[in-house]
């Protein structure tokens, strides 16, 4: 589709910029002007936006710098020199930020959407952190309606925003055919395979290769902690489940984490900050990764948390003194795991279909007895980016229809 040149333009809340999204006008700039080398936008709240001079010219969204479908950089960014600067500034008629530029009279155009959604001066900042709520034995968990989310947007919107918020969510009236798991995952995304396959089938087999094919009681645990990057997302989906026993069970570990920090500071620690090895041992493969049981992120929140109690892996590099605190911190973790208050529990029905964040949410399963009934379950894995993904992408076509506010 061709695009209409910058002048034939209205002034109106969705205009192109240097990526493919939409960003709603919720503030006019009122002044811009050259200080201190930087360019200063004044808006019309009166709050300020001082934006770098290389910052703002790798921005820029014209063709020339911009390719205009794949909206990627074609601009050589090590072509501009370091002392770059704003030979000078204005608004045109429809509120665009224009800037010439000192090293080769390069003239740019920003849209004040975009601009005011980009602000990075302190009272502009975001928390880069996603969003949740830590949870336990209380929560009440809400269930969505699987065959809306399998066809209406707004509806897997509102499951993927639960998702997100809890790492916990549960789907029903999904239908029971096999492989519906991976249409209803590739709504999302792209599925992750792994060495159970793509799509992995959770029952009875005479020949098991994971305690998951057998009939006992699985503990809390999360799956595969021996990948240098476990899948961030499981799929779970109920065909059936007639046996006797197979209640499904499902802790927060972010909300374990903000306890133990508060109860045993000196076993979170531990607990964040030694490596612990995981192995996982087949006749056709051997993976290995290490790491702490909790990790935390630049600003010491949890990101991801690697619990497993039946891939039990020996710790060679400590001494005894040493390994005496850090067994310690690990059994004090595990048993802490294990409370009631941050358990819930509940038996999956057919139909029923459960999806939670792997790298933060552990899953046990109770004994089941099959010679009362069968128990079949279908999953899959996926990565987080995904779901991260696909929200952005809904929330793009939200505000694209006026639905959302600017971000």
């Amino acid at each position: 589709m061709n695009q209409p040149k910058p002048e034939d333009q209205p002034r109106y809340p969705f205009q192109s910029a240097p990526d493919i999204d939409f960003w709603p006008v919720t503030h006019q700039v009122l002044s811009v002007e050259i200080r201190a080398k930087t360019i200063a936008v004044l808006w019309d709240d009166n709050q300020k936006s001082c934006f770098h001079p290389l910052w703002l010219r790798e921005q820029c969204p014209c063709p020339d710098c911009h390719h205009p479908v794949t909206r990627e950089s074609i601009m050589d960014l090590l072509r501009l020199p370091e002392d770059l600067y704003a030979q000078d500034v204005s608004l045109d008629d429809a509120g665009y930020l224009i800037v010439t530029w000192s090293n080769d009279a390069h003239t740019s155009r920003y849209h004040p959407g975009w601009l005011r959604a980009n602000s990075y001066d302190d009272w502009a900042r975001k928390p880069t952190q996603r969003n949740r709520i830590t949870w336990g034995e209380a929560l009440d968990l809400t269930v969505f309606d699987g065959k809306k989310t399998l066809e209406d947007d707004g509806e897997l919107y509102d499951w993927l925003s639960y998702l997100e918020l809890h790492g916990l969510a549960l789907v029903s009236n999904v239908p029971t055919s096999k492989g519906t798991v991976q249409e209803l995952a590739e709504r999302i995304g792209v599925i992750r395979s792994s060495n159970f396959g793509a799509v992995f089938d959770v029952m009875s087999k005479p020949e098991a290769d994971s305690n998951a094919y057998l009939t006992i009681g699985l503990p809390l645990h999360m799956d595969l902690p021996t990948r240098e990057c476990p899948p961030g997302l499981q799929f779970l989906h109920c065909l059936k489940n007639e046996a006797e026993g197979g209640e499904s069970q499902f802790v927060d570990t972010f909300e374990v984490a903000r306890a133990l920090k508060v109860e045993a500071p000196e076993i979170y620690k531990i607990i964040t900050t030694v490596d612990f090895p995981f192995r996982n041992r087949a006749v056709d493969s051997d993976y290995r990764w290490q790491g702490p049981l909790i990790q935390l992120d630049a600003a010491g929140n949890p990101v991801e948390t690697r619990i497993n109690t039946f891939l039990p892996t020996p710790i060679l590099n400590m001494n005894n003194k040493e390994l005496e605190s850090v067994l310690k911190a690990k059994y004090h973790l595990f048993k802490m795991v294990n409370e009631s208050r941050f358990l819930i529990q509940f038996k999956m029905q057919s139909g029923d279909m459960v999806v939670f964040d792997n790298r933060r949410v552990l899953h046990a399963r109770s004994e089941f007895f099959p010679q009362t009934g069968e128990r079949h379950l279908q999953g899959c894995y996926m990565d987080r980016d995904e779901l991260y993904s696909c929200l952005r992408v809904l929330e793009r076509h939200q505000r694209e229809r006026g639905m959302a506010p600017a971000i």
